[in-house]
């Protein structure tokens, strides 16, 4: 939780300088409402700071109340992702008040940046949204569905490593796919009604999936561009009209500077009908930056985005010839991409000195994976991604690059690829057995964690490596029968 807010209560909280048992001394308020109280907190024997959300007393005999706050800590402490603020304890105070311990963040929240500079630029809101995406498609791998989201809980945080760090908040009235439905009842609405979606609004909870995310990222987006929401209104119930039954106010109108094709692909998003939306917030985001003209994946803030030039406008390519340059193209619709195998990107092709130009190729493929997902074959898009990276291993610097470019991307293929992940993985083939597969060092290491067996989750915990490439080994291992999964 933040420091931003702090001092926001305007009389001393009566657990301010208590020590909940015997471990966190409660030492500033940082924030106040109707639900509790987050303090900042030191842990007595570690020093470090931390931040503490206390339930109001006057909820504590609240059995809903109660259920959703035990929930957030149950649901959060599982989702470990960067993106997503870390629940790190839970338990209750001497008096009975349940309380999560989580890190605590320096920054500001976006609505309290949007309050500062009014709006964003396309590239910082592509950024933005790509990286809200990538912590909601961990939440809704976990067949978790945030349901409040707002800028309010879009935390901008300060990393001494990485700059500003995106983190999602309160999962509060969050719930699992086909569970929980208890908790809202069938007509209930919940969230907050500029950010929520129409089968939201009217009440239908029992419709409520991943997709009602989608359509509140994309009223942020909005908001974040032009200043106000789609659906700007005073009173809760106009707001409420209008998700429902109107038409948002298109972009162009209030901020004029917004691309028909970034107009496009929000007024895809914000679809009444969840099944008219994108499949998913990855593909949202994927949709998104594209539209908005940027060759680069937003989620890498450390490469400045480039026009990505037209089919048209591409100047000849001078470079010489690329391993895979010859292979049949495969038609999937009205598209026609090619595919590369293995043995395009055998030892034979592989330069000891890289040609210019080979990371484009890097870059080209990766395209052609981006393309093969859209149109969901992810067996094509898992072979153009492994092909991409392959090559890029040859590359050096140049490769990593370029593959680290593209970060998102990959994540959300193998990710896709590997399912639920909290399944099992089971190593059916030691990496020494004779005959066995042929394993990559990585993929050696990795196996040398796991022991007999372990969870997805808990891999991506224990390896070393970065994600994306944590997942690419899983899947290759997968792929060669190396792991299965139970």
């Amino acid at each position: 939780m933040s420091s931003a807010s702090a001092d926001k209560a305007a009389e001393p909280h009566a657990l301010l300088g208590s020590v909940l048992r015997g471990t966190y001394r409660l030492e500033r308020v940082l924030d106040q409402g109707g639900m509790g109280t987050v303090f900042e907190a030191e842990h007595v024997r570690l020093g470090r700071r931390l931040a503490v959300k206390v339930l109001a007393q006057h909820l504590t005999s609240d059995s809903q109340a109660l259920a959703r706050f035990h929930r957030e800590a149950a649901i959060v402490s599982h989702l470990q992702h960067p993106h997503i603020v870390q629940v790190l304890d839970y338990d209750t105070t001497e008096q009975g008040e349940p309380y999560i311990v989580m890190e605590l963040l320096r920054g500001e929240s976006l609505a309290r940046k949007l309050e500062r500079v009014g709006r964003l630029s396309i590239e910082e809101v592509v950024r933005l949204v790509d990286s809200v995406a990538l912590g909601l498609s961990a939440a809704h791998r976990a067949s978790v569905v945030h349901r409040d989201l707002k800028p309010a809980n879009v935390f901008l945080a300060e990393d001494a490593d990485r700059g500003q760090l995106v983190k999602l908040l309160d999962f509060g009235i969050s719930l699992r796919s086909s569970t929980d439905r208890r908790l809202t009842g069938e007509y209930a609405v919940l969230g907050t009604p500029d950010y929520m979606s129409p089968e939201q609004a009217s009440g239908r909870t029992a419709q409520v999936d991943h997709r009602a995310d989608e359509y509140s990222l994309a009223v942020i987006a909005y908001e974040a561009l032009s200043g106000q929401t789609p659906f700007p209104g005073t009173e809760v119930m106009e707001v409420l009209a209008q998700v429902i039954s109107a038409s948002p106010v298109p972009i162009q109108r209030v901020a004029p500077e917004v691309s028909s094709a970034v107009w496009a692909v929000l007024e895809r998003a914000l679809a009444k009908n969840p099944e008219a939306r994108y499949t998913n917030v990855a593909e949202f985001s994927a949709a998104l930056w594209t539209a908005a003209g940027y060759s680069l994946p937003p989620s890498m803030p450390q490469y400045a985005p480039s026009r990505a030039p037209s089919d048209a406008s591409r100047a000849p390519s001078d470079d010489p010839p690329s391993p895979i340059s010859s292979i049949k193209a495969r038609p999937i619709g009205r598209y026609r991409v090619s595919t590369p195998s293995s043995e395009d990107l055998d030892e034979a092709t592989r330069p000891t000195n890289p040609a210019p130009g080979r990371a484009q190729e890097v870059t080209r493929i990766f395209s052609q994976a981006r393309e093969a997902f859209g149109l969901g074959d992810l067996d094509l898009a898992v072979s153009f991604a492994e092909n991409a990276m392959q090559l890029g291993d040859t590359l050096g610097a140049e490769g990593r690059q370029a593959m680290t470019a593209e970060a998102s991307l990959i994540e959300s293929i193998f990710s896709t690829r590997i399912g639920d992940f909290r399944r099992r993985l089971v190593v059916r083939h030691s990496s020494s057995a004779p005959g066995g597969p042929k394993l990559r060092p990585e993929q050696a290491f990795l196996l040398s964690r796991l022991e007999s067996e372990a969870s997805a989750e808990e891999i991506l915990d224990l390896s070393p490596l970065p994600r994306h490439e944590t997942l690419r080994h899983l899947v290759a291992m997968l792929t060669k029968g190396v792991l299965g999964a139970r």
